[in-house]
């Protein structure tokens, strides 16, 4: 008696399981249609990327090799490839070595444009817009010594070559007595690295 029994909790059971299975069936196949999609695309994306950061690689290695051989105007135009835009690391060391090439070149015009699509790209952390901003302060011979307080008065990591940048400005105009209070700062402060104290602390004792 019990087989019956168990025969029609099978039979119920199965019949059950057909009714689930023709009234979800086709989304579960559909769920894992989507799943195995999902995660084929994933791969191919990462795959993708991966041979796209290699390629990158590949092509930074060539701009800066021509740049160490001397060939300062064909590294300029590898560094401009538009394949370092889709990396945010690459896109901005790219542009900074630009900049430095051009400025080498003594191409400032180039040198100021470079640096201004960094200090103007808000995506760009603060920090390394603050590097652009420095560096196109010391690259440009009119530069206000205003604009250098703004990145000393941040206390930002750029602080202290700001303050020596600062200090060399005044010592150019002939103004003593700001640049030895400039360059006491900066041998005073316990932040200085050592080496800017050490390069301050030479100015000093060379300023009559």
């Amino acid at each position: 008696m019990s087989d019956i029994f168990q025969e029609i909790d099978e039979d119920l059971r199965q019949d059950k399981a057909a009714r689930l299975w023709n009234a979800y069936g086709k989304y579960i196949v559909a769920l894992a249609i989507f799943i195995i999609l999902a995660i084929a695309s994933y791969r191919f994306i990462e795959h993708k990327n991966e041979k796209n950061r290699e390629q990158t690689s590949e092509l930074f290695e060539l701009a800066s090799e021509a740049g160490r051989t001397g060939d300062k105007q064909a590294a300029i135009e590898l560094f401009s490839d538009e394949r370092f835009d889709e990396t945010t690391g690459y896109a901005i060391i790219s542009k900074l070595k630009k900049a430095a090439l051009a400025k080498s070149n003594n191409d400032l015009e180039g040198t100021e444009i470079v640096l201004k699509e960094i200090i103007t790209n808000e995506e760009i952390p603060l920090y390394l817009r603050d590097l652009a901003r420095l560096k196109l302060f010391a690259s440009d011979s009119d530069i206000n010594i205003s604009q250098l307080d703004t990145l000393i008065e941040e206390e930002g990591p750029w602080k202290f070559l700001a303050l020596e940048l600062k200090g060399g400005i005044q010592l150019q105009g002939g103004n003593l007595k700001d640049a030895r209070s400039t360059f006491k700062e900066l041998t005073d402060d316990a932040n200085t690295p050592n080496n800017l104290r050490r390069r301050a602390s030479e100015i000093l004792k060379a300023l009559p």
